[in-house]
């Protein structure tokens, strides 16, 4: 009979030594954890990866791995840039020397990507220079065999560049139990000053949510107890609180019920706002545009007998050409006999002629039925009396385009002296979405899309503009006045252009507001627009980068880079890393979970390719989960470390039980200090 025994590796405990990691370059990273899947392992895990383990104490050992490879994760608090890695090769009699690795890196823990295949070590310390690359975890992996192998010690270096870090705290104030409980959308703003840039002072940020959740969620499983979904809400954080207390909420409730803070009741119905929007147009903005023979608020209808449509262009222009689509939906509710008038200041009319309009085709794709050109015509305002229609019991029109002496589209307010109160059905889902805006003075400017069911999904018909009174760094909702734009245009080419998805307000650099938006065929691209804060209500005096210089037709819009989504944030960098650099924050593609970035040296690009920071892996453990609309929070910001938010929804409705899946998440970007 053989008999032996194997000798212990005494595990000796480490005492503090008082290390600090301050996130400064050079440092040595700290280790969350180890995971070693597969491998029968001896050694303590704890004491391995411990900050303050001197090199030459406590191995680790790998056996019996039950796949063909050993594989060791080491995962770290964060996404750090890694410098290089230091690993000292196991020397003794318990075990053999790993002769190589190969490393794989991942942004999240869970999905990897090689970077260095079958690296050979030495017996002494290995130093593998990682070249700054971004990640979360590390997976290494080297052959298995009959034999054991030990491992002495593992280090990582901080390179330069930026930390990505989950803001745990931020993220969980927005899981509430009352009340509000969840939101799609999320912008912020500085209700005290209405600056935004980042650092910047304030007392007050004030939030806009989407679609929001309302009711009561059980504290122990976080499923929802009770809840009505409103289409927008909206939020406070108090700076002068602390953080646990400085978080409300706000929205109407009437008789018990929440309601939606913003309703879609100025867009919809056969209203004269129709006139001059582009909903129910194949081209927005040019004469070659075909209507819809459908009146589901494209069109205006009236039955009075000899109503007025009153069109306000904001400011005197050199009116040369009118087109006119004639009412479509039932060409004999047509406009028959109009006279056609104008006016400086709203009080004082001129007459131009009277016209007779023939009826519209009733086709689906019916183009303009009548045109007017005029000459040495110069005015703010437009009249159109309708004398006769063609119907004693309804009159109407379809569209109306206005056009300068440069064949330049000009936008304006129009209104009717009445409109017939029926809703079309597929108008009783109207809904506002909010999407970004800007303080000028006391007022918030945001720039809502109204949303209507759409077969199987939703469709976005117009991009409006709300006023909304700041009073005592409070949002007056009740007191917001609602705006048509030409913010929305079906272009020539097959696609459309959505403005409003990120504002920079860049006034104290260059005066100007930048508006940014996208422009979906065959990819989503951004596109950015510029306007002076005194022309906010003035759209004819806006203009849009063509990829050189600056147009006022927003047709020109140029695509500056591919991949954006349907929110998004161009921020300028004042100091730092990025200095003097403008960041556009992404999530690729919209729904990629890709959160990404991209610098400029300009409002208007070139901006660089994309650098992915961050994996969002919520699909990997809530039902139907997907993730989008990452942007950046300026004002939520300092120097060096910046706030980023993005949503988290489901395709499944059922698991809309769950109130883990309707809030939003926040990371930061954080700069390594030198």
């Amino acid at each position: 009979m053989l008999m032996s025994c194997q000798e212990e590796e005494e595990i000796i405990i480490i005492e503090d030594c008082g290390l600090q990691f301050t996130q400064t370059l050079g440092e040595y990273i700290p280790i969350q954890s180890i995971e070693i899947p597969y491998s029968t392992t001896d050694g303590d895990l704890e004491n391995f990866i411990n900050y303050c383990k001197p090199v030459s104490i406590n191995p680790i050992f790998f056996s019996n791995s039950i796949i063909k490879t050993h594989q060791f994760i080491i995962n770290f608090d964060a996404i750090y840039p890694i410098d290089r890695m230091e690993l000292t090769s196991y020397i003794g009699n318990r075990a053999q020397t790993i002769e190589s690795v190969s490393i794989d890196y991942s942004l999240n823990g869970d999905s990897f990507t090689r970077f260095l295949t079958h690296v050979e070590l030495n017996d002494e310390l290995n130093i593998l220079t990682l070249g700054g690359i971004m990640a979360k975890s590390l997976k290494f992996t080297f052959a298995s065999t009959d034999e054991t192998f030990g491992l002495q010690d593992v280090k990582f270096k901080l390179a330069d560049g930026i930390i990505v870090k989950e803001d745990k705290a931020w993220s969980d104030s927005f899981l509430r139990f009352n009340g509000w409980t969840g939101a799609d959308g999320i912008f912020s703003f500085n209700l005290t000053d209405g600056n935004d840039t980042i650092g910047a002072e304030k007392h007050t940020t004030g939030f806009v949510f989407s679609d929001t959740f309302v009711g009561e969620v059980y504290e122990n499983n976080h499923l929802r107890k009770s809840s009505v979904m409103i289409n927008n809400s909206l939020g406070y954080f108090s700076h002068d609180l602390p953080f646990e207390q400085a978080f409300s909420f706000d929205y109407p409730v009437v008789d018990g019920v929440a309601q939606s803070a913003f309703l879609p009741n100025a867009y919809i119905g056969s209203k004269g706002r129709n006139l001059l929007d582009g909903d129910g147009l194949s081209i927005t903005h040019h004469f070659d545009g075909l209507l819809t023979n459908n009146n589901e608020g494209t069109m205006w209808l009236t039955d009075e007998s000899q109503p007025d449509v009153l069109i306000d262009l904001g400011q005197s222009e050199n009116i040369k050409k009118l087109y006119f689509w004639n009412y479509n939906a039932n060409p004999d509710y047509g406009v028959n006999d109009f006279t056609l008038s104008v006016s400086d200041n709203g009080n004082e009319y001129v007459d131009i002629d009277s016209y007779q309009m023939p009826k519209a085709s009733g086709s689906d794709e019916a183009p303009y039925t009548f045109f007017v050109e005029l000459t040495d015509v110069h005015a703010r305002y437009i009249k159109i009396h309708i004398n006769q229609g063609y119907s004693d019991s309804f009159v109407g029109l379809g569209k109306i385009m206005v056009f300068d002496e440069n064949d330049r589209y000009l936008f304006g307010q129009s209104t009717a002296s009445s409109s017939i109160a029926t809703i079309e059905p597929n108008e009783l889902s109207a809904r506002l979405w909010l999407q970004d805006g800007v303080v000028i003075g006391d007022h918030l400017y945001d720039f809502p899309i109204l949303v209507k069911d759409y077969s199987t999904y939703f469709k976005v018909h117009h991009v409006g503009m709300l006023q909304i009174p700041i009073q005592n760094e409070r949002l007056d909702y009740e007191n917001t006045a609602y705006y048509n734009t030409p913010l929305q245009v079906h272009t020539a080419d097959g696609g459309t252009i959505y403005y409003g998805a990120g504002l920079m307000n860049h006034t104290a650099k260059d005066g100007y507001i930048y508006i940014y938006g996208y422009k979906d065929l065959g990819g989503r691209y951004l596109v950015v627009g510029r306007f002076l804060p005194d022309d906010i209500m003035n759209f004819n005096n806006w203009t849009y980068f063509d990829g050189t210089t600056w147009s006022k037709d927003i047709n020109d819009s140029y695509p500056l880079i591919d991949g954006v989504s349907a929110e998004l944030s161009v921020t300028y960098i004042e100091s730092g890393t990025f200095a003097n650099q403008y960041m556009l924050v992404v999530m690729e593609n919209t729904t990629s979970g890709k959160i990404s970035y991209s610098l400029s040296d300009s409002p208007y690009g070139p901006f660089a390719p994309y650098v992915q920071i961050y994996q969002t892996n919520e699909a990997s453990y809530l039902r139907s989960a997907f993730t989008y609309n990452a942007k950046m929070h300026p004002n939520l910001s300092e120097p060096g470390n910046f706030l980023i938010s993005y949503n988290v929804n489901t395709t499944a409705v059922g698991a809309l039980s769950d109130a883990n899946i309707y809030y939003p998440r926040f990371i930061r970007i954080i700069e390594v200090k030198k």
